[in-house]
């Protein structure tokens, strides 16, 4: 099982990504800024997380 998960939550991430790359794509400019700052934050948390998972 715990295989499965981490493989799960690999393909959730780039799926999230995916879908982040495309509304990106379609909005303006100050939103954009907003938006990045805020998936810095997120990805950081995503890498530790994932750290924490994969030791």
């Amino acid at each position: 099982m715990n295989g499965s998960f981490r493989r799960g939550a690999f393909v959730g991430s780039l799926l999230g990504v995916s879908a982040l790359g495309f509304a990106a794509s379609r909005i303006n400019p100050i939103q954009k800024r907003k938006i990045k700052r805020s998936a810095k934050k997120a990805i950081s948390n995503m890498k530790s997380g994932m750290n924490l998972l994969w030791r």
